[in-house]
């Protein structure tokens, strides 16, 4: 095989043709493997360029970057924060009021609805009342100078009775009611302006004695009449001689002569010393005396309510059916010395309760009805022996100064003895009220044509020149007790104790 001469190689491969730069395909004659062998790297500067070979060239590394990771980390670290602060609060807040509207909702859907209703029947109900007063009452009634009576308890039925009896006899009717309360006199035509006041508690009675004494000088009224049902008379007390300054007559005891009427531990010491019938009854100022009773075996047997007294309990007015088996006892509020409560033994028997209007420590109308076991109906009836211990107790109990107002006596007849004994008495018009056709003592006719009847509440709210109060009572009031009770118990709110016992009447 031939070789390549040195020459020929030359000539091949000149300088020239590498810096002009010119590819000259290898002769045919030439093999292949006939390539010149590898040359150095020569760097030709011209004003141009500078040609390298890239077999040679070795890439440059990346620019450094600042490593500023540390400042950016100290100066956002805050607002960073803040941005995580933020969301996790706004997540937790998010579910909360979700899961509380999961709770409430319907409550509140509830209370909206209601709030709308009412909304939208109250002004159809104003212009119907508004109508039926122009209708049954003359210009010249509407028009005359009348004096005005304000009354409490507008909720109540015995308050609508006593507006009207007051509306038949000439006089303006201005009705108020504790703020929550279905306001049942609003409704009535013989009720010329309702307020709501709000409700006091405990010791705190200053904003119920101004508010009526705001109504009273706005309306200017002659005479308070406390109904004393959905407030104990204690608060009504202590409006008196504030109403009293401003001209204002209250039909209602003092404050003095309510703590011993309402307060039922004094009113039968003061009955037993005065030689008057009184039950069994056990004055406790501590649990362990309760215990004491019951393990001597005074509580085994019969029937005993036991009861705050004091001038707390003429306030707050609790009364708890005590069990018979000493376990089942549960104390149902603090008893101490300031707290006292009386046990009073409850006679098997027929029941009373009566309506008593007392005048200068005289009786001058009394309506007494047996109260039905079965449903606590009240059967108006003639009570002689009532009548009697009635007289008895206004003559001989010494008072500081003459008693006026409507109380609420209780009595039971003694299937054992057949004489009555006196449970309690409450300051206040009792449901028995509605007996009385007029402001004055019930008339002999009138009485006599109730006595053996069971008294409806339908008739003693319907009214033929007055039916809204019926109409309301019967769709609204009630159904609106109902769906209140609903949605206390859909709430999980504690009831009513099953052995409290209500008022009577």
């Amino acid at each position: 095989m031939p070789a390549c001469a040195p020459e020929s190689v030359g000539k091949l491969w000149s300088p020239v043709t590498i810096r002009s730069g010119g590819s000259t395909p290898p002769s045919p004659s030439s093999p292949v493997s006939c390539s010149p062998p590898p040359r150095p790297l020569y760097r030709s500067s011209s004003s141009t360029f500078t040609l390298l070979d890239r077999r040679y060239l070795t890439p440059s590394p990346p620019p450094r970057e600042i490593d500023d990771g540390l400042l950016v980390r100290l100066i956002g670290w805050y607002p960073c924060f803040c941005v995580r602060f933020l969301r996790n609060l706004a997540t937790t807040l998010v579910y909360l009021v979700w899961t509380q509207v999961l709770l409430i909702g319907p409550t509140l859907w509830l209370s909206a609805w209601l709030w709308i209703f009412w909304k939208c029947v109250r002004l159809p109900l104003s212009l119907a009342k508004w109508a039926l007063t122009v209708m049954f009452t003359t210009a010249a009634e509407r028009s005359r100078k009348k004096r005005t009576v304000l009354i409490s308890g507008g909720s109540t039925v015995q308050a609508l009775h006593l507006a009207r009896n007051f509306y038949s006899a000439g006089a303006r009717v201005v009705v108020f009611e504790i703020e929550g309360l279905f306001g049942l006199a609003r409704f009535s035509t013989a009720v010329h302006k309702f307020y709501t006041v709000p409700r006091p508690s405990g010791d705190r009675a200053e904003e119920y004695v101004e508010a009526i004494k705001r109504i009273a000088a706005a309306e200017k009224a002659g005479y308070f009449i406390p109904v004393s049902a959905t407030t104990t008379a204690y608060y009504d007390a202590l409006a008196k001689p504030h109403l009293e300054l401003l001209g204002c007559t209250c039909f209602c005891p003092g404050l003095k002569e309510i703590c011993v009427l309402d307060d039922a531990s004094e009113l039968l010491r003061r009955c037993q010393a005065e030689g008057m019938s009184v039950p069994v009854h056990y004055p406790v100022m501590c649990k362990e005396e309760v215990y004491r009773l019951y393990d001597d075996g005074s509580l085994s047997s019969g029937r005993h309510i036991m009861m705050n007294v004091g001038p707390l309990g003429c306030r707050d007015r609790m009364k708890v059916l005590l069990p018979n088996v000493k376990r089942e006892f549960r104390p149902p509020h603090y008893i101490s010395l300031q707290r006292p409560w009386v046990i009073v033994r409850d006679y098997p028997g027929d029941h009373f309760v009566t309506c008593t209007t007392v005048k200068d420590s005289k009786v001058i109308a009394n309506v007494t009805c047996r109260v039905e076991n079965s449903h606590g109906h009240l059967v108006p009836i003639e009570h002689e022996e009532i009548e009697i211990w009635l007289n008895q107790l206004f003559s001989r109990l010494k008072f500081m100064r003459p008693v006026s107002g409507h109380m609420s006596f209780r009595f039971v007849e003694s299937t054992n003895s057949g004489s009555i004994v006196p449970l309690g008495c409450k300051v206040g018009v009792s449901l028995a009220y509605i007996c009385h056709t007029n402001v004055h003592n019930p008339s002999v006719e009138s009485v006599t044509k109730l006595i053996g009847t069971v008294l409806d509440r339908r008739e003693a709210l319907f009214a033929y020149w007055d039916p809204l109060p019926y109409c309301a009572y019967y769709h609204l009031q009630l159904p609106f007790n109902r769906v209140l009770r609903f949605v206390n118990e859909f709430n999980g709110r504690p009831g009513f104790d099953t052995r409290a016992l209500a008022p009577a009447h």
